[in-house]
């Protein structure tokens, strides 16, 4: 009867509530071969049954791809608060929003660690432009990096151990490494440009950011022990904030050309260079963890920043509605 109507698989499931507990039964079919192809029980807490269901999602989707789905992922991002600037979370689809920050101050690029239990981003509230990292379940923070002049960009090594940032210590904003245990600096680039905007590959051999040197801003690729930087970009009269995809095959970036800021994608030699968005002004990309969407910044399609979010082939936009109010920087999470 299921194929009758073209359907190729099936989800059956029944839910019990008992006092502030639910518990949720559910199977996946395969209509054709006529056979289950995986069930699980779950039991929690009832104020939150989508938990439940995008849990299962992710098992759906890893069952049939290989690959665990990004249903129980969760966004960071900035938004408007009075005249300050806060960070929030929400689920990957925007519901379930929660403030994080509520220091009355200017916060920007909020970014997750790659276990997802902590958070850095930079803040004005202690009257520097501090890097703080932050737990995201007990609300813990600690300042950083606080070096005389800017601490901005913070970007997590994929061992969670280092962090890339820009620091103006001697000026002139460089790269620097941070490492979190013994807290000490290294310097990575030198030269005359502004250097911003790390992201790291995947393997954690090699960073790409933004830099000025060569007169307007470009994307560059550069060792993560040192070395030579590599120019990625040459068309465009700014580039800007790049994002490594997890699987190391791309990098989003931001492009301006006719005074728009759109969406770019290209491999990571700088080949392949592809635009995805055509309307507005997009900024700010960053990758699910499985590599098939990028949320973004988009602020023509609505009369503030809202976030959207795009496969890497440009297809499938989508608004993630949050309610909320000039909503810039997201970050995706690892799998949580």
């Amino acid at each position: 009867s299921w194929r009758s109507i073209g359907a190729e698989l099936l989800i059956k499931g029944k839910v019990k509530v008992l006092g502030e507990e639910i518990t949720v039964e559910l199977r996946l079919y395969d209509t054709i071969k006529e056979r289950q192809i995986t069930g699980t029980r779950y039991i929690g807490k009832i104020i939150n049954p989508r938990l439940i269901a995008h849990k299962f999602a992710d098992e759906i989707m890893e069952e049939l791809t290989g690959t665990r789905g990004i249903f129980s992922t969760r966004l960071l991002f900035t938004a408007v608060r009075s005249t300050n600037k806060e960070i929030f979370m929400s689920d990957y689809d925007g519901k379930n929003v929660r403030q994080i920050t509520h220091n009355g101050s200017i916060n920007i690029s909020p970014v997750w660690s790659p276990d997802g239990r902590n958070i850095i981003y930079t803040s004005y509230k202690d009257d520097c432009t501090c890097l703080y990292m932050r737990e995201i379940t007990t609300g813990k923070e600690r300042k950083i990096a606080y070096k005389p002049g800017l601490n901005i960009g913070g970007s997590f090594a994929p061992d969670g151990k280092t962090i890339a940032l820009t620091l103006s210590i001697n000026k002139n904003p460089e790269l620097y490494l941070l490492n979190i245990n013994t807290r000490n600096f290294t310097r990575l680039t030198n030269n005359h440009g502004i250097d911003v905007s790390p992201t790291w590959s995947p393997e954690g051999k090699d960073i790409a950011y933004v830099s000025d040197v060569a007169g307007n801003p470009h994307i560059y690729i550069i060792r993560s022990r040192g070395g030579k930087p590599k120019r990625l970009t040459y068309s465009g009269k700014y580039n800007a904030t790049p994002a490594w995809s997890p699987n190391g095959d791309h990098i989003a970036f931001t492009r301006v050309d006719n005074g728009n800021f759109n969406l770019w994608i290209m491999r990571r030699d700088g080949t392949d260079q592809k635009q995805l968005t055509f309307d507005g002004n997009n900024e700010d990309p960053s990758w699910s963890p499985d590599s098939r969407h990028i949320v973004f910044s988009s602020s023509k399609r609505s009369e503030t920043a809202t976030l959207y979010m795009i496969r890497p082939d440009g297809t499938g936009l989508k608004r993630v509605p949050t309610g909320l109010d000039e909503e810039k920087a997201p970050s995706w999470s690892p799998h949580m």
